[in-house]
């Protein structure tokens, strides 16, 4: 997906002298987006996603990224021969759900990322290259898995089919709707889907971000069971993040708040006793 430009506007009109203070705490603080979820309280009681198994479908991490300290396993799904991100948008990705580096925490340090590369540094992937790296995640059990990308795939009935399949699988499955908005109609797949958690963003005013998309799955209007979508939104302008090599970034879109939800998936998966997770 991709990413919208930053705003540096913040319009406050009609709105109450509480609102405009709580507006003015989200500017100073927007750089730390766990803070304005209340992360510190879980990890204050020990919760940090520890033996949480995060699959990220993106373009992979470096192995020794000094922001990540659980990183279990990196596998290639691609026609080319490297394990590293050299795009930065799956090291960004990874590091707002998991990164412990002072200027742009993650979520959920200790959650086990397993990073899947599924795309080429020319920003193309395949069919069959999701389908086998779907397989490989319901194989080894992942509990959350991670899209922030998305497209109009919703005709690739492989494709379909294979994420019913992973959620079928009690994997949960968090991804961005899009950035074609503001028009209505402009759902991306699997966002849209209705056992995925689809994505939108929002900016720190609380007001729906422009490029987020919105509005009905239409594609299954024929069949009787259109959904209105996003199913929740996050922040995702200016969010911090982890460059390629070492150091922080901030980017926008939906893309980047997926894996903000993401993050508080783990987090909040990490409270269940491990070997209840699967019945819930």
């Amino acid at each position: 997906m991709s990413f919208s430009e930053k705003e540096k506007h913040f319009h406050h009109l009609g709105l109450s002298n509480s609102s405009l203070n709580w507006s003015r705490h989200l500017l100073m603080q927007r750089s730390q987006v766990t803070s304005l979820f209340g992360a510190d309280a879980l990890w204050r009681k020990g919760y940090t996603g520890a033996k949480v198994k995060m699959a990220i479908f993106d373009t992979r991490i470096r192995a020794d990224h000094p922001h990540f300290r659980n990183i279990k396993e990196r596998t290639n799904w691609t026609n080319e021969d490297t394990l590293n991100d050299n795009l930065g948008h799956g090291t960004f990705v990874a590091g707002v759900i998991a990164g412990e580096d002072a200027e742009c925490l993650g979520f959920a340090p200790d959650t086990e990322i397993y990073a899947f590369r599924v795309f080429t540094d020319a920003q193309v992937s395949y069919t069959s290259w999701f389908l086998d790296a779907f397989n490989y995640a319901i194989a080894i059990n992942m509990d959350v898995l991670n899209l922030s990308i998305g497209g109009p795939d919703y005709l690739d009935l492989p494709f379909v089919e294979k994420v019913w399949e992973i959620t079928a699988n009690n994997i949960i499955m968090v991804s961005a709707i899009g950035n074609d908005g503001p028009l209505y109609g402009t759902l991306n797949n699997p966002a849209d889907q209705s056992d995925v958690i689809g994505v939108g963003g929002i900016d720190y005013s609380d007001h729906i971000a422009s490029f987020s998309s919105r509005g009905m799955s239409t594609w299954e209007i024929p069949h009787g069971y259109g959904r209105v979508k996003p199913d929740v939104v996050a922040y995702g302008r200016e969010i911090m993040g982890s460059k390629i090599s070492t150091g922080c970034k901030q980017l926008s879109g939906t893309s980047v708040a997926s894996p903000v939800v993401a993050g508080v998936v783990c987090l909040l998966v990490s409270i269940i006793p491990e070997n209840r997770r699967k019945e819930i």
